[in-house]
């Protein structure tokens, strides 16, 4: 039994790392596939900026620009057009104090709604009265089943709670 585990232990072993294998060696198509992705895309690029007419002059400029300014590769300088929001006018704080004491109040409503539906559903599940008829008979059977009287099976008294346990428990040993 010892070396059935043993085999099957090195089995899983070898096939886990041929996996593995597979797996990298899919990665690193993969990458390369974006690579070549890639570099199509920027020879596309350059296609279409060498065909585009372009003032020569200008070009240069910006490059010795980006050239000397490593921090910011966009046009423009960032801070130019900064203006700070406005803040928000602020409401009088008795308008503040009405708002608050309203959001409570509705809060404290939805509470108290919430809680009168749980005790209306609370009082239905409490009601256990026959109503007569086919509930009568099936309660009338219930108790007369209840008190049953217990059957002595060889030295053990056996009734249905303790033949239901005992299916219960074949079931969980798996017998």
């Amino acid at each position: 039994m010892e070396l059935l585990l043993f085999i099957l232990f090195l089995l899983f072993s070898m096939f886990s790392a041929l996996m593995e294998r597979r797996k990298r060696r899919k990665q690193v198509e993969e990458a390369q596939a974006q690579q070549e992705a890639r570099r199509k895309r920027r020879e596309e690029v350059e296609d279409e900026v060498v065909s585009a007419p372009q003032p020569v002059t200008v070009e240069e400029k910006k490059e010795e620009e980006e050239e000397t300014s490593f921090g910011w590769p966009f046009e423009g300088d960032p801070f130019e057009d900064f203006r700070p929001a406005k803040e928000p006018e602020q409401a009088s704080p008795e308008q503040e104090g009405l708002d608050a004491e309203r959001a409570a109040l509705d809060a404290e409503r939805r509470a108290l709604d919430a809680e009168r539906r749980a005790l209306a559903m609370e009082r239905m599940s409490l009601e256990t009265r026959p109503t007569g008829g086919v509930s009568e008979r099936f309660h009338r059977a219930a108790t007369k089943r209840s008190a049953a009287p217990r059957r002595k099976l060889g030295r053990w008294r056996l009734d249905a709670r303790r033949a239901r346990d005992a299916v219960v428990y074949m079931e969980i040993l798996g017998m």
